[in-house]
């Protein structure tokens, strides 16, 4: 046992930055092959630098996951070049911050393609491939704390956060008799780039409420994705492993 992931096909989505960036960097220093797949194409390539510079074989794949083809092909791409697929990370999400009587049905169409419908297509082309081959592979979901609490102005983004929980639960049910596990990671207040979290006012208010006493790290998320997709975690499926430095019990 251990969290080694030599020769294994990782997928990531929304591998251009922040939590996607920093897995697909963790991954590539335990041994991962990767296919790291966004809409944000220079991303991907500053993505792919970082692994290569590691020694990591990497596969670029421009994608944008709110429709089922496209993400079908992507898996077939990364099988065409590999063999196999391992894991999937389906990470890429979006927000739409206004109030709730504000929102338009565009609003919560763009959310709920990416962060759920975009989750279940992974899911779905990942969880084939690795049936097909007899892979006991690991799919990991973003979920957020805000699956758990939520805030003026996050109506669609805690909905679909809540989905993904809940979708996650369901996957594991149905794939465990495949030997393929399946959770949600759920970070809490992570510096990113879409949430830098640099005003100190902000911070002021924020940190005073998380235990550990700090603002979260790409890379404490990838620690935690690393665990769920490596031997340590073979025996976890259908659960949220919050990544907040103990924000959500204050």
């Amino acid at each position: 046992m251990g969290n080694r992931l030599d020769g294994r096909v990782a997928f990531i989505t929304g591998a251009a930055s922040g939590i996607g960036q920093g897995t697909a960097v963790r991954f590539a220093e335990e041994g991962a092959r990767l296919v790291l797949a966004d809409r944000n194409v220079d991303g991907l390539e500053s993505t792919r630098a970082m692994v290569e510079e590691l020694g990591a074989e990497a596969l670029v794949i421009p994608l944008d996951v709110r429709e089922r083809h496209p993400v079908e092909d992507a898996v077939a791409q990364a099988l065409a070049r590999w063999g196999r697929l391992d894991i999937m990370f389906a990470n890429a999400g979006i927000s739409s911050p206004k109030p709730f009587i504000d929102l338009t049905e565009e609003d919560w169409d763009q959310v709920l393609a990416v962060n759920v419908k975009g989750v279940a297509f992974c899911g779905q082309a990942a969880a084939r491939a690795m049936i097909d081959r007899k892979i006991p592979g690991r799919i990991i979901n973003t979920a957020s704390t805000y699956s758990e609490v939520t805030a003026p102005g996050s109506g669609p983004y805690s909905s679909s956060k809540g989905a993904v929980r809940m979708m996650t639960k369901v996957m594991a049910v149905e794939l465990g008799p495949h030997g393929i596990t399946v959770n949600a990671i759920g970070p809490g207040w992570i510096r990113t780039g879409m949430n830098p979290l640099t005003d100190p006012a902000r911070l002021g208010r924020i940190i005073p409420g998380i235990p550990l006493g700090r603002i979260g790290t790409p890379r404490d998320v990838a620690g935690a994705a690393l665990f769920l997709a490596s031997d340590d975690g073979a025996y976890v499926t259908g659960v949220t492993l919050f990544v907040d430095g103990g924000w959500i019990i204050q």
